[in-house]
């Protein structure tokens, strides 16, 4: 991929995400600052965080046609809400968690204190494919609402997806990472918010088959620059999307996304050594978005930066 053809492909995730923004805005009446967004990037999750001032907003439930998962952010604040004919009300603090399921009507009231939250967005038919791979019966699975209540697990999830989108906004982070998000989130809401108790999670000993595996890691090594979905390595282990994550965790020891990034990051220190290739070249030929993401990468793993590794050699 030439600098040329980066520089279009960003124009081109740009006015995509500035168009997702603009319908997202129209779609609420929104009004704030939106820090992050990652529009229609990502199959099964989006990510917003938006900071604003506005005193009220209403959602009718025509327009919540997703399952609605906020993370507070900000300075303490009080907030009134009147939720399917029952009023809250909430001091909300750092790192409180609301979950709203989608066809619901709500509207609140803010005080003066600016709002920061961190919205993610799971459509309820990937909700839905989740439970059934679970052993739940989709059919009788709703999900509970919550407000101002804290849960740890889903507030790192939230930064954790705000935190790729900051290191790369252009790119809007990676497939891989954001469906393995996306599946923890749910069942993360499928355990704690569901109308219907999910399994004992399954000790599994032995991890993947020998084949599978090895199936899978090839998958992977075959092409380091390409940007697998979740769906495609469960595919290849005949599993589905979240016992795939547990036995290959299980077996490896990384998740698949880390297990990529170990390899991109292996192999960019090899042409490093053994090329004249420049850190941007490297950079786009394993998949990176941009040099800026494929640094933060290898100085996470390698403890200094691409160039400081080519001048000690």
């Amino acid at each position: 991929m030439t600098p040329h053809e980066s520089t279009e492909q960003d124009e081109t995730r740009n006015q995509s995400r500035r168009a997702a923004e603009a319908r997202v805005r129209r779609r609420f009446n929104w009004r704030g600052n939106w820090v992050a967004n990652s529009g229609d990037r990502w199959q099964h999750l989006k990510v917003i965080r938006n900071r604003h001032t506005i005193r009220e907003s209403y959602i009718p439930p025509d327009r919540l046609t997703f399952h609605l998962v906020t993370v507070y952010m900000g300075a303490p604040s009080r907030q009134q809400t009147s939720f399917e004919n029952r009023n809250f009300n909430i001091l909300q603090t750092r790192g409180d968690v609301a979950i709203i399921p989608a066809l619901c009507t709500m509207r609140s009231w803010y005080d003066e204190v600016e709002q920061d939250d961190v919205y993610l967005h799971l459509e309820p038919n990937f909700i839905r494919k989740v439970a059934l791979e679970s052993d739940l019966n989709p059919d009788k699975v709703e999900l509970i609402t919550n407000f101002g209540k804290r849960n740890p697990q889903i507030a790192q999830l939230a930064q954790l997806a705000f935190d790729e989108l900051q290191r790369d906004e252009a790119a809007m982070g990676s497939n891989l990472y954001a469906d393995s998000l996306a599946n923890i989130l749910a069942i993360q809401l499928l355990r704690d918010y569901s109308s219907h108790s999910l399994p004992p999670d399954k000790e599994y000993v032995h991890g993947l088959p020998r084949k599978k595996l090895a199936q899978v890691l090839d998958l992977i090594i075959s092409d380091l620059a390409a940007d697998l979905p979740l769906s495609l390595l469960a595919q290849t282990a005949g599993l589905s999307e979240y016992h795939f994550l547990r036995l290959f965790k299980h077996s490896t020891g990384l998740t698949p996304h880390q297990y990529v990034l170990r390899q991109r990051i292996s192999r960019a220190k090899q042409l490093l050594m053994e090329s004249d290739m420049s850190v941007t070249e490297i950079s786009y030929l394993l998949g990176f978005a941009t040099p800026a993401h494929f640094t933060y990468h290898f100085r996470r793993q390698t403890g200094m930066t691409p160039s400081d590794l080519r001048r000690a050699l």
